[in-house]
């Protein structure tokens, strides 16, 4: 687990006998938080639990996102957190449980991959407060919050569309999950509603956290003509910039801002805004109107977004096109199938 508490960041591995982790931080939030940043008894502090999905902190993507969600609400919460890698299903499960039997106000789960660990454990404890970032759960103490990212890959594919000169384009994803499938969906409509002569490949790499998988994959698609690889594989992604980059050929991406890791080839991003989730459902919790069941963000929610772009390769002309055609898929003129 990571640890953090209010005005000091601290952290630690994850261990197999998570106990002795537990232990360790109720040390650090007595000893930890001291000083000229204790916190006055009088407020209350939430805690929160993040369990990661697999590729961790580190992968420039969605579970780096996730944790700019926690950063942003410690420092407008005053909450203390803890992170959970992804790791094997009896040790997702035991640190959940260890959340739930010290009673954390919230215990968040990202990505599909952690769906039947959330489920059982949620069971096991109905009266605490359990979130679902990227997926439908199912439990009476479970808010879910998901995402229509079909709309905005959508554009994505638009703009695959006007960039090619090869005219092979695709979108490499890193599991056979729905929301991946939602985005494969949306970029291949997208680009065959601006050029229906456009071919466009859909992969599967099988993982979201070997970059040398997606490097692999990333140059036969190239060598192959493809010339614009839409990127949905979190860390095995960054092995698709890297192959950009050597290839010279474009690549975007459904994350955070990625154009400093090949400059001139990293297009731009449409990003998911977990972070905004982390800290609409906090935010919840700390005014206690959080409720279970599903929401939907897209669009018009400004749950997913698209760009920022390189200027030097989007044009005034291009970018002008994305924003009429956002315009019409949040007023309805354009609907966007998720499958």
């Amino acid at each position: 687990m990571r640890f953090s508490c209010p005005g000091r960041h601290q952290s630690s591995r994850f261990l197999t006998n998570i106990g002795l982790v537990f232990l360790a931080s109720c040390l650090l939030l007595t000893a930890g938080c001291t000083g000229g940043n204790r916190t006055p008894a009088h407020q209350n502090i939430l805690n929160v639990g993040l369990l990661l999905g697999s590729g961790g902190l580190g992968d420039k993507s969605f579970n780096d996102s996730a944790y700019s969600g926690l950063l942003a609400a410690q420092k407008l919460y005053n909450i203390r957190f803890e992170t959970v890698d992804f790791t094997a299903n009896e040790a997702k499960l035991d640190a959940l449980r260890l959340f739930a039997d010290n009673n954390y106000d919230l215990i968040i789960v990202v990505a599909y991959e952690n769906k039947t660990v959330l489920e059982t454990v949620a069971a096991e404890y109905p009266d605490i407060h359990f979130a679902a970032i990227d997926f439908e759960a199912s439990g009476a103490n479970i808010t879910s919050i998901v995402y229509r990212e079909h709309e905005a890959d959508f554009l994505m594919g638009v703009l695959a569309a006007m960039l090619t000169h090869t005219k092979i384009v695709g979108v490499i994803g890193g599991t056979d999950i729905p929301a991946i499938r939602r985005i494969m969906a949306g970029f291949e409509q997208g680009a065959l509603y601006q050029d229906a002569s456009v071919r466009v490949f859909k992969e599967f790499a099988g993982t979201f956290s070997d970059s040398k998988v997606g490097y692999e994959l990333a140059m036969k698609k190239y060598n192959e003509g493809a010339d614009v690889i839409h990127n949905a594989a979190s860390k095995t992604g960054l092995g698709i910039i890297e192959a950009a980059r050597e290839t010279t050929r474009y690549t975007t991406g459904t994350s955070g801002d990625q154009r400093y890791l090949a400059p001139g080839y990293m297009v731009g991003n449409r990003p998911k805004k977990v972070d905004t989730a982390v800290l609409l459902l906090i935010g919840e919790v700390k005014n206690g109107n959080l409720t279970p069941g599903t929401r939907s963000l897209g669009l018009k929610e400004n749950g997913i977004a698209i760009g920022p772009f390189d200027e030097s390769i989007v044009t005034p002309a291009m970018q002008q096109r994305l924003n009429k055609l956002k315009q019409q898929i949040i007023d309805g003129d354009i609907v966007v199938r998720s499958e």
